[in-house]
């Protein structure tokens, strides 16, 4: 919810001044709700939503909820307990700043320099069961308790428990949320986990954005400002809602969205983040006519303070001095620097930040203060990179982008906290370069995956704002390398010595777990997971990692092999013809349908060349087939073998191209795996001579 004051200080009156908004009765259920004990919309759903309600009425400054559920299950009961959360009292003022930079911020931030206050008020709620029996909920039994507090700010919790409630029950509640002195502009959360059949949204807008309403001789003429003193002179909203579907203006100048049959959030496997994908609706007073004309004036804001912050001081100036020569080409140059910061401590990864920065903010201080203490939060590190980058002469801007694992980045919604990361883009050679300061561990010119294919926004040379996508990644560069030797026995015993190698976000995603735990215990994580991919009977064991601490290195760990790899039967011995992958399954789970792209965070591909040392006295008995796919640019697959006289070599390349795939993708996709996953599993006969 976004607050805002009026310029007209008179105009902003108490909430509780406001007459209390008449609450409808509630509904008398149908017969068939009664007996329902299962839903075909939602097949297999735990409890349906019959209805959901929400209304905000901005002139008399309340929202209000109004929900009816149908409890299928005993794990459909959980619903009976039902938990407001809500802020008591907020507070923001320049002392709680303490130099954050917030007056300084984007054009349309979601507090102001008041004190807030709200309250859960008019609560009503009742179990209705299947025979009709209704048990309201007993006055003074909803709980307000205390969830979070800070400085001034109060964020509490009112728990309702529906009493009675059995399967088949369906629970229903209503209540209102108010507040004062400010002015809300709604967020609407059209889709939830649980399906929906009937959904009413309602929004009364201040009424100096009703139609017809005579605009006041106050300077702004009644209309919100911002703390930059913009007179927000308009009503917008952005939405995701199902085809054909849009929010309405009545001639009242209200909002108006009526929706029916709303599938719940799909939980699918791979899928990427929820957030900006689910249904919903986000209402904005604003200066910004249009979307772009608002992410013009909030990157001028940002950057303005972000040149502040980053200006070159002589200390910055001596730090580069100090790291480069003026012999040194641009892109060893901003090598140099990159590999400086990456020594700093990162606190973010540390756990040692001393203060959380809202996503939105500039951070407290300048460049010059981080570099002197060698320490820092990612976005510190992140503009300390830009301030050496430019003192050292070099081309270099930020970019801020929304984090793929976090939201998808729309920019029809005017908030700027979907951008959460900077990356720092160095023009070289009339070409950009992208790095990722703030991602601990990340090679030069290696991003982490959610910055990877992740969109956002960045001031160009001309002082415009460019729409940006970060590049995506190719498989080379995500490579898992696993190479070695076995020695079988008679029996089916094994020994040997393997070697695994990372290269790209596997080795990163290790190395930065050495940064919140000790190497001993990375080392026996890894060595758990590596123990998934082998063969029953078998166990390996981790003699020593190379490169963990190194992120120029590859990261290469060294394995013991022994127990048992073969079944013996007579004179036949029978091996799995793969060591890391006989167990191989596809990863994709069936679906009878899919609504969301497959997200698998990065292109990559896996190596394997082991060998396998027969037993003395024993041969192939026929050779083994090898094989070789291609799903069009998406992924390739080859197993060949090479065999001798004493051994055989499977070597094995599984590539996969893709990062991003569309739903109406999945089917290829499993059955590509499918033949995957059974050629992965083929075997390896032996016979012993003269038997």
């Amino acid at each position: 919810m976004r607050f805002h004051k009026l310029l007209c200080h008179g105009a902003m009156l108490l909430g509780a001044a406001a007459p209390l908004a008449a609450f409808g009765q509630f509904q008398a259920p149908t017969a068939d709700e009664l007996k329902m004990t299962s839903d075909p919309k939602a097949p297999g759903a735990d409890a349906v939503f019959l209805n959901r309600e929400e209304t905000e009425n901005d002139p008399q400054h309340y929202k209000s909820y109004y929900a009816r559920i149908k409890v299928l299950t005993e794990k459909g009961k959980e619903l009976a307990t039902v938990r407001i959360g809500y802020e008591k009292n907020f507070a923001v003022s320049d002392a709680d700043d303490k130099g954050a930079n917030r007056d300084k911020e984007s054009p349309t931030r979601d507090i102001d320099l008041y004190n807030g206050h709200f309250e859960v008020a008019a609560i009503s709620a009742r179990t209705i069961h299947p025979d009709g029996t209704v048990i309201p909920l007993p006055e003074g039994q909803a709980a307000d308790l205390l969830s979070v507090k800070s400085g001034n700010t109060q964020v509490n919790t009112v728990t309702l428990n529906l009493p009675s409630v059995e399967v088949g029950s369906i629970l229903e509640y209503r209540y209102q949320l108010r507040y004062d002195r400010f002015y809300a502009s709604p967020q609407w959360q059209v889709q939830i986990p649980y399906f929906v059949h009937k959904e009413h949204y309602l929004f009364r807008p201040s009424e100096v954005y009703l139609p017809n309403h005579a605009v006041g001789g106050s300077i702004g003429g009644g209309y919100f400002v911002d703390s930059h003193g913009d007179v927000l002179t308009d009503l917008r909203a952005a939405s995701v809602l199902p085809l054909g579907k849009t929010v309405q203006e009545d001639a009242q100048g209200q909002w108006v969205l009526d929706v029916t049959d709303v599938p719940p959030i799909p939980r699918e496997a791979f899928s990427p983040a929820l957030e900006g994908q689910i249904y919903q609706v986000a209402f904005y007073y604003t200066f910004a006519a249009v979307s772009k004309d608002f992410w013009q004036k909030g990157m001028q804001f940002w950057i303005k303070n972000v040149d502040q912050y980053t200006a070159p001081t002589d200390a910055i100036r001596q730090a580069v001095a100090a790291t480069v020569s003026s012999s040194d080409n641009q892109i060893d140059k901003a090598r140099k620097l990159y590999d400086l910061v990456q020594k700093f401590e990162n606190t973010d990864y540390s756990g040692n930040s001393a203060k959380v920065f809202s996503n939105d903010l500039v951070p407290a201080g300048n460049a010059e203060a981080v570099l002197q203490r060698k320490s820092g939060n990612s976005k510190e590190i992140a503009l300390l990179y830009l301030a050496l980058a430019r003192a050292a002469g070099l081309d270099a801007r930020p970019e801020r982008i929304a984090s793929r694992n976090h939201r998808i980045f729309d920019v029809n919604f005017q908030n700027t906290e979907q951008l959460d990361a900077v990356v720092i883009g160095v023009t070289v050679n009339a070409k950009e370069v992208l790095v990722d300061p703030a991602c601990k561990m990340a090679p030069f010119q290696t991003l982490h995956w959610s910055h990877t294919g992740a969109a956002g926004v960045a001031l160009g040379a001309d002082g415009k704002i460019e729409s940006i996508i970060t590049p995506l990644q190719d498989n080379q560069e995500n490579t898992t390398i696993r190479v070695g030797s076995l020695t079988i026995g008679p029996e089916g015993s094994v020994s040997g010595s393997l070697k695994v190698g990372f290269v790209g976000q596997e080795a990163l995603k290790w190395r930065q777990r050495t940064l919140r735990a000790t190497p001993d215990a990375v080392k026996t994580e890894l060595e758990r997971e590596l123990q998934r991919q082998v063969p029953e009977g078998t166990q390996i064991h981790i003699d020593h990692i190379s490169g963990l601490d190194d992120p120029g290195r590859q990261l290469v760990a060294v394995l013991s092999v022994t127990g048992m790899l073969g079944t013996r039967t007579g004179s036949h011995l029978a091996l799995p013809r793969l060591f890391f992958d006989s167990k191989a399954e596809d990863p994709f789970p069936p679906e009878d349908s899919r609504t969301l792209p497959v997200d698998a965070h990065f292109a990559a591909q896996e190596q394997e060349q082991i060998a396998y040392i027969f037993p003395s006295g024993f041969t192939l008995e026929g050779t083994p087939q090898d094989s070789s796919m291609r799903w069009e640019e998406n992924a390739a697959y080859k197993l060949i073998g090479k065999a001798d006289a004493n051994s055989l070599t499977s070597a094995r390349i599984l590539a996969r191209g893709f990062t991003i795939l569309p739903a109406t993708e999945y089917g290829k996709l499993r059955d590509f795996y499918d033949k995957v996953a059974l050629a992965d599993r083929q075997q390896i006969a032996l016979k012993a001579a003269g038997k």
